[in-house]
């Protein structure tokens, strides 16, 4: 098993090499500049996600938010997080906040791009993402298939990943058995997304909001506990993320260039921006038009990286654990919230409730993937699937889990991106068009 880990890390070595890290940051830089910096639109963007519309869709467009974030906001904005501090380093940090935030451009591009080449399925529902988006947008059905493909296989990867992160906290912690804590998550994940979209809208309504405050709390509290160091780690994060991490206690030097590779994947990773898997959520919303909904999904990158996952850095950065080169991962960020008296517990807390939404969300991105493929009757085969793929994940290694992770949402990058490319000229016209109503209506 040791072997094969290692070969898929030097295969990712490969697919996150400076081809990718430069396709990602550039096609979010020029939808960034093309679209005169849609990101300012941020405040009235989060101000739609809240307003009811009654146009034609299956779920709210606030629905939508939640279902997306649900699926971005998991483990891998803890452990995820900890383990790019402890791999690339604290400047991995600002790397990940700066393509975040030039990755709002591109998540509002997949969404506009979804909820434009959406379609109804045989059951009525409305359905779309990269994949329709090639298909209807492009005629590129193999190419279609190949990213539906994609998908469904980082679903399951991911069911590996929440229940791996998870079980091992909880072994780790209560010296929990690993397939206790799989068999019990096994059993709520699969009371809810059995009972479709709607049911998995109507439960991250409420959990999304309060699962993210909580964490929220958690993080400051520990920083306020830790305020002393805070100039310290705001200068490591910006000195590391130019000239990497020199030989600091058991860790091993990190370079620049690590610094900016797990950066970016893990951020990837994490907000989903550039693989196209949110905007499977956006094109079932009952919105008027693409644009209005790619406003209010190019917030979930805001949410998951630039609040939550920049919290979860500083948060291990200032705690100073990641020097010492033998803590990665969970045992990193239950390092660094064990400062705060009784951390652990609620560090394991914030973790169920990511890793319990991820696993709803992202088991409707795999199902609509295979159903793509498949064909729309196998939706209920492929959540029993997933539970089944949630069982193996509990004793699997860490690092072998988030490297296949790597190498899946790898896979799915480049046909969204190319999707992406070939109509952008779509893009910008919806996004003028809207622009131009909007200024209009405001004159009145």
């Amino acid at each position: 098993m040791e072997s094969f880990t290692q070969g898929i890390v030097r295969l990712n070595a490969f697919l996150w090499g400076v081809p990718m890290l430069a396709l990602i940051v550039g096609i979010s830089l020029y939808f960034t500049c093309k679209l005169h910096f849609i990101q300012k639109h941020l405040f009235s963007a989060i101000s739609l996600s809240i307003k009811k519309s009654r146009s034609a869709g299956v779920i709210s467009s606030f629905g939508a938010l939640v279902v997306a974030l649900a699926a971005m906001v998991g483990t891998g904005n803890i452990v995820g997080v900890s383990a790019a501090v402890s791999t690339g380093g604290p400047g991995a940090l600002f790397w990940m906040m700066l393509s975040a935030f030039l990755a709002m451009a591109t998540k509002y591009a997949e969404s506009v791009l979804s909820v434009k080449y959406r379609e109804t399925n045989e059951a009525g529902e409305y359905v779309g993402g990269p994949m329709y988006v090639l298909k209807n947008g492009l005629n590129m059905k193999k190419t279609a298939l190949v990213f539906a493909a994609a998908t469904a296989l980082m679903g399951f990867g991911d069911a590996l990943i929440q229940t791996n992160s998870l079980a091992a906290i909880y072994g780790s912690v209560f010296s929990v058995p690993a397939y206790l804590t799989t068999a019990v998550l096994v059993v709520l994940t699969g009371s809810v997304i059995l009972g479709g979209v709607r049911k998995i809208a109507a439960l991250c309504k409420w959990l999304v909001p309060g699962m993210a405050v909580l964490y929220i709390v958690l993080c400051l509290t520990v920083l306020i506990l830790h305020w002393e160091k805070f100039p310290w780690a705001v200068v490591c994060i910006f000195k590391s993320a130019f000239s990497g991490t020199a030989l600091v206690g058991g860790a091993i030097g990190i370079t620049l260039k690590e610094a900016v590779r797990y950066g970016v994947s893990r951020g990837v990773l994490s907000n989903e921006a550039g693989s196209g898997s949110g905007a499977i959520a956006a094109a079932a919303a009952q919105t008027p038009n693409p644009v209005r909904q790619g406003l209010v999904s190019a917030t979930t990158v805001f949410w998951d990286t630039l609040v939550i996952c920049l919290l979860s850095g500083v948060t291990v950065v200032v705690a100073g654990d990641w020097q010492s080169g033998t803590l990665f991962g969970a045992q990193l960020a239950q390092s660094a919230f064990s400062t705060l008296p009784g951390g652990s517990y609620f560090l394991l807390m914030s973790l169920t409730l990511f890793a319990f939404s991820t696993l709803v969300g992202w088991s409707y991105y795999t199902a609509k993937s295979a159903q793509f493929c498949l064909g729309v009757n196998v939706e209920k085969p492929i959540y029993v699937l997933w539970l089944l793929m949630m069982c193996l994940g509990g004793f699997l290694s860490p690092k072998l889990v988030w490297e296949l992770a790597d190498t899946a949402i790898a896979v799915m990058c480049v046909p969204n991106i190319l999707s992406l490319w070939l109509l952008r000229g779509v893009v910008f016209s919806e996004t003028k068009t809207y622009l131009a109503q909007e200024l209009a209506f405001a004159r009145k």
